[in-house]
């Protein structure tokens, strides 16, 4: 299980972020594939919530950039389940903190 990357570097863009990411249809395949294979309350991994939470704000870019609404406030639930998930303390943007665990975690997978 990989660890959060804590570094103080600026926060990615999404577009630095998701340069190398599947098409959203492949991580909502994976997703999906990911949890058919678990009984139900089976503990799940933070890959699995990194990856979901960077699905969601991939998701949220497209149909809600600029104005947010139901779709952001799923992403930003998202994020806050994984940040909490890492670092109970840490306070930063949620979205733009999945954005940087998430180039972390790509580029060492």
């Amino acid at each position: 299980m990989n660890q959060p990357h804590t570094t103080h570097a600026p926060f990615p863009t999404p577009e630095q972020a998701y340069a190398d990411a599947p098409s959203i249809f492949d991580e909502i395949g994976w997703t999906v594939r990911t949890l058919a294979a678990r009984e139900c309350f089976t503990a799940l991994d933070r890959e699995f919530y990194l990856r979901k939470a960077a699905l969601l704000d991939r998701i949220t870019l497209l149909g809600e950039p600029d104005n947010p609404g139901e779709t952001t406030e799923t992403a930003v639930a998202a994020a806050l389940y994984l940040l909490d998930l890492d670092q109970p303390a840490v306070t930063c943007d949620p979205r733009a903190y999945v954005r940087r665990q998430y180039l972390y975690w790509a580029r060492n997978n």
